[in-house]
Formats: structure tokens, sequence, C-alpha cells
């Protein structure tokens, strides 16, 4: 299965600890989905992407992927994200992929996404977050999960940031984030 990563799982330390293996033997090559911008999802540090006449999202096209990887993935993502098909083009080659695209519980808080900007800033944190999300796989139920999201959270913003952080009492039906 080819997928189009936009955000944060472009990055190949988040991507190892959210498969639990080493990733060497995953393919990945520069790509872009076209249509779409990459925003930056309300009260949070990872990214959506919106649909937008004329856009162009830069992101990653990765092949090599098991059904295990897949599964571990779309618990990372939660039903924040739904997989979808698309295209993205590598080079001057077309190729048909899945994205995960953000449901109704996300939204778009108006700027951009910039991963320069997240792994210089948000990156530490980030990972904190996801070894504690990945922790929980396959030992307790997506509910679950949502239930202990703010607390995990809030838990990585503290350790990071340096200050006790309240924790987000954001939730949503179905949704962790």
């Amino acid at each position: 299965m080819r997928l189009f990563f936009f955000g944060s799982l472009m990055d190949a330390d988040l991507l190892r600890l959210v498969l639990n293996r080493d990733t060497s033997d995953i393919a990945h090559a520069p790509a872009e989905i076209l249509g779409y911008e990459r925003r930056r999802a309300k009260n949070e540090s990872f990214p959506i992407i919106v649909p937008t006449p004329g856009g162009k999202v830069e992101g990653r096209l990765v092949t090599g992927l098991t059904a295990e990887d897949v599964a571990r993935i779309q618990w990372y993502e939660s039903d924040d994200y739904a997989l979808r098909p698309c295209v993205v083009k590598a080079g001057a080659v077309r190729h048909d992929a899945y994205v995960f695209l953000a449901t109704e519980s996300l939204q778009d808080e108006g700027l951009a996404w910039e991963f320069d900007h997240w792994v210089a800033v948000e990156k530490p944190m980030c990972l904190s977050l996801a070894q504690e999300i990945m922790s929980h796989y396959g030992a307790i139920s997506p509910t679950e999960l949502v239930e202990r999201w703010p607390a995990m959270k809030a838990r990585a913003m503290a350790q990071h940031f340096g200050e006790p952080v309240a924790q987000p009492t954001r939730r949503r039906a179905g949704s962790r984030r």
C-alpha cells in the first residue's frame, strides 16, 4: 500500500516509533498532492490538509508498509483522520495512493503548518506523546485512548515546555484529540 504523508509522519524518528521497528526497508520519495493546502489543526501541533483550488502540498510517498504497519499508523492517527484514496505526483509520475484526511473532529486553525518549525519546536513533545499513545496499542480500546488523551497530552506538554499545563478539555466523540 502506498501512503502519502504530509505531516509529522514524514519524520523518520516518529515513523520508527509508531511502527516499533527498523524502517530501512520502507521506501519513501518526495511527492506532492494537488488541490490542497497544509494547515495547522486548531489547538494542536499537527497538520491537516484542506481542499484549496490551485493548492499543492509537498510530502512523502511511502511504500513497503506491512498490514501491521498500516494498523499501527491508523491507531496513531485515531478517528481524527480517515484513510482515503488519492493521486500524488512524484517527479513526473502520478501514483495512486492513500492519504489520512481530517474528519470533522479537526478544524483548520487558519495557519500554515511548517515541518521545519515542527522539528525545531514541537518534535520532542510529540515523540513523548507518541511513545505513550503507542504503548497502549493493542492493550486498550480506542474509546479508552480517547478518555486518556487529555492527560497524556498535558503530561507531554509539561515535560517539554517546562511548566505545568492545564489538561486540555476538548474531547470529541470517537476521537482522542
